[in-house]
C-alpha cells in the first residue's frame, strides 16, 4: 500500500460485505407543476389540488397527505367536496365523474364512477347530495351522490327555448347555439338555480320545472362595451357571450362577466336592465357617449375576457343582509406586452336600505328605491390588484369556517394558479381580502394625549421601520409539495446536525402566522412502524436545505429528522418534512440595497440566482453563492439585539450589510457580501470563522471575526501587497476547497489547514496561524504541494482520522485542541475523490496509501460521500447512471455497486447514508418529485401513515332575507323559509331513490366466545388510540343508523307530495318551462 509511514487499521469492518449494505428508498415526494384544479373544504379543513396527468392530491393537518389517482391519466377538469355526503367529487377532461369517501379509514376510497356526455360544468351544494352536471348540449343532468346513480331529474335547454319562443322579437333572430357556461344555485334558496349559457343568464325554479327570469346584455349601437372607443364594430348592435357569473351574498342581485371584457350587473326581480355594466377600469360602458363617439380613436388594445367572478361576504356586521363585500375578477384586462398579470378585487360598500318611502306602482317590478341603492352598492369604494409571476388561470378562495355561499364566505385566502414560464402551473396564496380592505372598516383608535419628546426619541425607530412597510397581502406558505413547485424549488440539500446546533437551529421555530391553516384529519403510524420508530431517537437530526427561483424565498429549511414521525399512540403531530418558515433566506430585498447595487452591475438583480448553498453544521452559518460571483454570508439573529457598531472595511471585496434591514419573520441576517466581480469555482466555509472562496485561478481567503481578507493569491504583488503569486504551473483552475484542523508529514502540530484542489491534480495545502503581535490570523506564504487525482470533485475531499476514521472537519473543539502547544501523536488520511478514481494519502502531503479508478462502465461520478454505520466508514460514490458504489477505507477495495431505486438528476447525501434524489422537469429544471432514501435500510420505518378524517358537521342553509330591513314585510318580494337539502334531494332523486343502508354485523352469544370475541378481547389489550377509534366507529354506525330512521319518517311524510310532482312531470312538456 505504501512504502514508508505507519499502518492504518481497516475502517469499513462493519460495511465490508454486500450484506451490510441495503439502499432503499424511504419516501416520495412529489411537487405538482400541472396544476388544473383546486377544491377546499372549510368545515373539514382539507385541500385537494387535482393535475393534468390524473392525479388529485389531498392535504389536511400535519402529515396528513395522499395521492389519489383517475382510473386513466387524464385532465382533472373540475374537483369539489360534497359536504352532505363526505366525498372527494371529480369531473375529468373525458366527463367521467369520480367519488371518493373520505371517511374510509387509511386512505380514501374510490366508490363509484359515472360517465356523462360533454360535460362543461360541475355544481355542488353543503345542503344537498346531488351534484348538477351541465352539457354541451344545454341539458343539466343530475346525479345522486348518495345513492351513485343518476338521477331522472333533467333540465332541458332553456335557453334555446327562450330564443325560440323570442325568436319573431329578437334584433338578431339568428340562434347563437348556446351552451351552459356555469350553473350556480342560489345562496339563499336552494330552490332557484342560476344557468349560464353562452347567449345569457337563465333563473329555474327547481320545484315549478319552469323559468322565473331571463337576462340577456344587448349593447346597443355606439357603447363602448369592453373593447371600448374605436373599435371596429361599435357601430353595430352587439349581444356578448357569457362567460362567469357570480351572486351577491344577499342574493338579490348578481354579477355577468362576458367575453369582450365587461361586468353587468343584475337585480334578481328585473330583467329588462342592467343595473350597471362596467370593465375593470371604465364605467358605464353600455351607454352611447356622443362627444367620444365622434372623436378620432386609434384601434384599442384587446382586451381579456372575464374569466371567472367570486363575490364574498364577511363577518363584519350584524345585519342579516351582510357588510361590505368583496368581488374578485380574473379577466378583463387590456392585453399587451409590458401589461401587468394579476387579477382584480373590488371592495364594495354594504347593501343595507332602508325602508322605501312608497310602495312600488307594480308588485312585480323592482322598486326605483331599491334599485338605486343597488347601483350605490355597486361602486367600488377600494380595488386591489393582486400581481403574480405569471399568466394567472384559475382563483380560489379559502374560507375560514362556512362551506356555503359557493365557499366564498369570510375567506381567509386566495389561491391562484400561476402559468409560469417554462409552461408549469403552480399555486400562488395571498391573505384575503387585502389588509386596506379591512382597515378602512376598523373603527378609530381612541384619543390619546399628545406624546411627549422622549416617546418621540424611543419611537423613533419603530417610526422609520413602519415607513418601509406596505399593506400589500403578504404571500401565504402552502403545503410543502405545493410550497416548493409555486416558489420553484431547482436544488435540495442534505445535512445532518449534532443535537446542540439542531436544538438551536429548530427550537427557536415559533408558529408562523402566514401558514394556509389546514388541520384536518389525522394521521397514524401503522403499528409494526410504531415500534421501529422508537430507535429513531438514535438517529441523527436532519436539516434539508433547498433552493428556489423566488428570490423572496430563494434559500428554505425544513427539519427532515426521523423524531418528527415518533409518537406514543397518537396522531403524527409534525409534517415531514416540516417547513421551518422562519429560516428562509430573502434575497430579494438584499440585492436592491444601495450598497449592493453601488458593488455589482447594472444587470446583477435581473440575472441573479443561487448556485450553491453552503452550510456550518457547528456555526450555523450558510453562505450563499450566486452565479454572478457574489457571495453573501447570513448569520442567525443573536436572541438578545445588539446595538450596532460601526465597522470599518478596508477590503474593497467586502459590502458590510449591517444596515440591510432584516425581516422580522426571519431568524437569519445578512453579515457581509464578497464580490470581485468573477465567477466562482469554488467555495468553503468552516465552523470557526473562516471563509474561503476560488475564482478560477484565484483564491480569497476571509476572517469572519472581521470581517477582513487575510489571504489573496493569482493577482500581481506590485498591487497588493497581501497577494501571494504561486508557481505559474500551480495557476490553473482551483475545483475543490476544503477546511480542517490537522497534522501533516513533516508538521505534527494541530493547525487550521486549507487545501486547495485544482484540476490539474495538483493540491495545495494553506495553513493558517494567529498572528504573536495581534489577535488576528493570517496565512503561512509557503504552501504545501502533494499530488492527488485530476478534476477533483468539489465536495469530493476529506481528512480522516488515523485511528477512528472518523472525519476532520474545521470544528470549535479541533480548534482549541490545536491551540495546545503539545504536538498531537495522531496521524491523518487525505482522502481525495475526482472525475475519474480516488487516492488516500498518508497525513495529507505524505505517501500514498491506496488508490482506485472507476472504471469507464460505471458512468460519470457525480459526488462521492464517506457514510457511517456503527462505527464504519466507506465511501460511496454516486454516478449519473442511478448507481452508487462502496470503497472500504484506507485501502479502497471495491465492496459493492447498488443500483437506487429510482431516476433522479441531482443527489445529496449526508455522512449517514441517507441521501435525498430530486427529479427536475422543463427546460427551467425545476424539482418535479423527491425521493429520500437510504444505503442502510436497516429497520429504518418511514411507511405511510394511515389517515382518519372524521366527518364534521355541515352548518346550516342559510335563508333568504328582505331588501329592506327585517322588520319590513315586503310585498312586491318574494321571500321566506328556503326548501331544505332534504326536501331538494326527494325533487330531484324521485319516489324510487334507494337509499343505501348500514349493513350491521350479528354480535356473538357472550356465553360462545368465538373467534370474533377472541380478536376482539385482543383487540382491548391495544393501546388507547385504537381503542379510541373503535369507539368513534361505533358512534358512527349508531349516528347513520339514527339518520337512515330520520330518512324513512321523512319519506312517509312526503308521499303526497311525491304523487304531486309524479303528476306534474307527466303533464308538463318541455314547453312548460315557460308556460307556452
Amino acid at each position: 500500500m505504501f512504502k514508508h509511514g505507519p499502518i492504518y487499521a481497516e475502517f469499513s469492518t462493519d460495511v465490508h460485505d454486500r450484506a451490510d449494505w441495503n439502499v432503499a428508498a424511504l419516501r416520495s415526494f412529489d411537487f405538482p407543476l400541472n396544476v388544473a384544479s383546486v377544491a377546499v373544504d372549510a368545515i373539514s379543513s382539507l385541500l385537494a389540488v387535482g393535475t393534468a396527468n390524473g392525479a388529485i392530491y389531498l392535504f389536511g393537518g400535519p402529515s396528513v397527505e395522499t395521492k389519489l389517482l383517475l382510473p386513466e391519466p387524464v385532465k382533472v377538469k373540475f374537483l369539489q367536496f360534497s359536504s352532505s355526503t363526505f366525498q372527494l367529487v371529480c369531473l375529468d377532461e373525458k366527463s367521467q365523474l369520480h367519488m371518493w369517501d373520505l371517511s374510509i379509514f387509511g386512505k380514501p376510497k374510490h366508490v363509484a364512477s359515472a360517465r356523462f356526455d360533454n360535460a362543461t360544468s360541475l355544481t355542488l351544494s353543503p345542503s344537498h347530495s346531488h351534484a348538477f352536471v351541465a352539457l354541451e348540449s344545454g341539458e343539466i343532468r343530475t346525479y345522486d351522490l348518495l345513492c351513485h346513480r343518476k338521477s331522472e331529474y333533467r333540465v332541458p335547454n332553456m335557453w334555446q327555448l327562450f330564443e325560440d319562443k323570442t325568436m319573431a322579437t329578437r334584433m338578431d333572430p339568428t340562434p347563437a347555439s348556446p351552451f351552459p357556461v356555469e350553473t350556480v344555485i342560489h345562496p339563499r334558496d336552494l330552490n332557484l338555480l342560476f344557468v349560464a349559457y353562452s347567449g345569457g343568464v337563465i333563473l329555474s325554479d327547481l320545484t315549478q320545472r319552469n323559468t322565473l327570469r331571463a337576462y340577456e346584455l344587448s349593447l346597443p349601437a355606439g357603447a363602448p362595451g369592453g373593447p371600448g372607443f374605436g373599435h371596429p364594430d361599435i357601430l353595430t348592435h352587439r349581444r356578448p357571450e357569457v362567460t362567469a357569473i357570480a351572486i351577491h351574498p344577499a342574493g338579490h342581485f348578481f354579477a355577468v362577466g362576458y367575453a369582450d371584457g365587461c361586468i353587468a350587473f343584475w337585480a334578481v326581480e328585473d330583467e329588462d336592465q342592467p343595473l350597471f355594466v362596467r370593465t375593470v377600469d371604465t364605467v358605464d360602458v353600455n351607454r352611447v357617449n356622443v362627444d367620444e363617439l365622434e372623436k378620432t380613436h386609434d384601434a384599442p388594445p384587446p382586451r381579456e375576457p372575464i374569466y371567472k367572478l367570486a363575490w364574498s361576504s364577511f363577518s363584519n356586521s350584524s345585519d342579516p343582509r351582510g357588510g361590505q363585500t368583496a368581488l374578485t375578477i380574473l379577466g378583463g384586462l387590456v392585453m399587451g406586452p409590458n401589461e401587468a398579470t394579476g387579477l382584480t378585487v373590488h371592495w364594495l360598500p354594504a347593501f343595507n336600505p332602508t325602508d322605501p318611502p312608497s310602495p312600488a306602482a307594480s308588485q312585480t317590478s323592482l322598486h326605483p328605491f331599491m334599485r338605486s341603492a343597488m347601483q350605490t352598492s355597486l361602486q367600488p369604494a377600494s380595488e386591489f390588484f393582486y400581481s403574480t409571476s405569471g399568466i394567472p388561470q384559475d382563483f380560489f378562495l379559502v374560507p375560514q369556517n362556512s362551506p356555503h355561499f359557493s365557499g366564498h364566505y369570510d375567506p381567509a385566502a386566495i389561491l391562484i394558479t400561476v402559468e409560469s414560464a417554462d409552461d408549469a402551473r403552480v399555486i400562488e396564496a395571498y391573505q384575503f381580502p387585502p389588509p386596506s380592505f379591512l382597515a378602512s372598516i376598523e373603527p378609530p383608535a381612541d384619543s390619546e394625549a399628545p406624546p411627549s419628546d422622549s416617546d418621540v426619541v424611543d419611537d423613533l425607530e419603530s417610526t422609520l421601520k413602519s415607513l418601509t412597510l406596505n399593506d400589500d397581502p403578504r404571500i401565504i406558505t402552502l403545503p410543502l409539495p405545493l410550497w416548493l413547485s409555486s416558489s420553484g424549488a431547482y436544488q435540495a440539500e442534505l445535512f445532518t446536525l449534532d443535537r446542540d446546533s439542531h436544538a438551536l437551529l429548530v427550537g427557536g421555530e415559533t408558529e408562523y402566522p402566514y401558514t394556509l391553516s389546514l388541520k384536518g384529519g389525522a394521521a397514524l403510524n401503522v403499528e409494526d412502524v410504531t415500534r421501529e420508530l422508537r430507535l429513531a431517537k438514535f438517529q441523527m437530526p436532519r436539516i434539508l436545505i433547498t433552493l428556489h427561483r423566488n428570490l423572496t424565498f430563494a434559500i428554505q429549511f425544513h427539519d427532515i429528522s426521523a423524531q418528527l414521525l415518533v409518537t406514543n399512540d397518537a396522531p403524527i403531530e409534525n409534517d415531514f418534512p416540516k417547513p421551518l418558515p422562519r429560516l428562509t433566506i430573502d434575497l430579494q430585498t438584499l440585492l436592491t440595497d444601495a450598497a449592493v447595487v453601488k458593488k455589482t452591475s447594472p444587470s446583477f438583480f435581473e440575472h441573479a440566482a443561487v448556485q450553491k448553498v453552503h452550510f456550518g453544521q457547528q456555526s450555523l452559518e450558510c453562505v450563499v453563492q450566486l452565479a454572478s460571483g457574489e457571495v453573501v454570508v447570513y448569520r442567525l439573529k443573536p436572541e438578545t439585539p445588539h446595538p450596532q457598531q460601526y465597522t470599518e472595511i478596508v477590503d474593497e471585496e467586502i459590502v458590510l450589510l449591517d444596515n440591510v434591514l432584516a425581516s422580522d419573520d426571519s431568524r437569519f441576517a445578512p453579515y457581509f457580501l464578497l464580490t470581485t466581480g468573477k465567477p466562482v469555482s469554488a467555495c468553503a466555509i468552516s465552523d470557526i470563522g473562516f471563509l474561503a472562496v476560488a475564482y478560477t485561478e484565484s483564491l480569497v481567503v476571509v476572517d469572519m471575526r472581521g470581517p477582513r481578507v487575510i489571504f489573496r493569491s493569482g493577482r500581481d504583488k506590485k498591487k497588493d501587497r497581501m497577494s501571494l503569486h504561486l508557481h505559474a504551473s500551480d495557476h490553473t483552475h482551483i475545483s475543490s476547497l476544503t477546511w480542517t484542523v490537522s497534522t501533516l508529514e513533516n508538521d505534527p502540530q494541530l493547525r487550521v489547514r486549507l487545501i486547495v484542489g485544482h484540476i490539474s491534480g495538483a493540491t495545495e495545502v494553506l495553513t493558517v496561524l494567529r498572528d504573536s503581535n495581534s489577535p488576528s490570523w493570517l496565512v503561512d506564504p509557503n504552501p504545501k504541494k502533494v499530488e492527488t487525482v485530476t478534476n477533483s470533485l468539489p465536495m469530493g475531499t476529506f481528512i480522516l482520522d488515523g485511528k477512528t476514521g472518523l472525519p476532520i472537519h474545521a470544528t470549535k473543539e479541533h480548534l482549541a485542541h490545536s491551540l495546545q502547544p503539545t504536538p498531537a501523536e495522531t496521524h491523518c488520511i487525505l482522502v481525495v475523490a475526482g472525475a475519474k478514481g480516488a487516492r488516500c494519502i498518508a497525513d495529507v502531503t505524505g505517501s500514498r496509501i491506496a488508490k482506485t479508478d472507476w472504471g469507464n462502465k460505471t458512468g460519470v461520478v457525480q459526488s462521492v460521500q464517506i457514510v457511517n454505520k456503527m462505527g464504519s466508514h466507506a465511501l460511496v460514490a454516486f454516478t449519473d447512471s442511478q448507481e452508487a458504489m462502496a470503497y472500504s477505507l484506507p485501502s479502497l477495495e471495491f465492496i459493492c455497486s447498488l443500483k437506487l431505486p429510482i431516476t433522479y438528476t441531482s443527489l445529496s447525501c449526508d455522512d449517514t447514508g441517507d441521501w435525498i434524489a430530486c427529479t427536475a422537469n422543463g427546460a427551467y429544471a425545476t424539482i418535479e418529485h423527491a425521493s429520500y432514501g437510504t444505503v442502510f435500510d436497516f429497520r429504518r420505518a418511514y411507511t405511510p401513515p394511515n389517515i382518519t378524517i372524521p366527518k364534521p358537521s355541515v352548518p346550516s342553509q342559510p335563508q333568504p332575507v328582505s331588501l329592506g330591513p327585517t322588520s319590513l314585510l315586503s310585498s312586491w318580494f318574494r321571500f321566506g323559509q328556503s326548501m331544505t337539502g332534504d326536501q331538494l334531494d326527494i325533487l330531484l332523486g324521485g319516489p324510487d331513490r334507494p337509499i343505501p343502508v348500514k349493513q350491521t354485523k350479528p354480535q356473538a352469544s357472550p356465553g360462545q366466545p368465538d373467534s370474533q370475541t377472541l380478536a376482539d378481547r385482543a383487540a382491548g389489550v391495544q393501546s388507547n388510540l385504537y381503542a379510541r377509534l373503535q369507539s368513534a366507529m361505533g358512534e358512527r354506525g349508531q349516528m347513520l343508523g339514527d339518520l337512515e330512521d330520520r330518512f324513512n319518517s321523512l319519506e312517509e311524510g312526503s308521499k303526497s307530495m311525491v304523487t304531486q310532482a309524479k303528476r306534474l312531470a307527466a303533464q308538463q312538456s318541455a314547453k312548460s318551462w315557460f308556460g307556452i
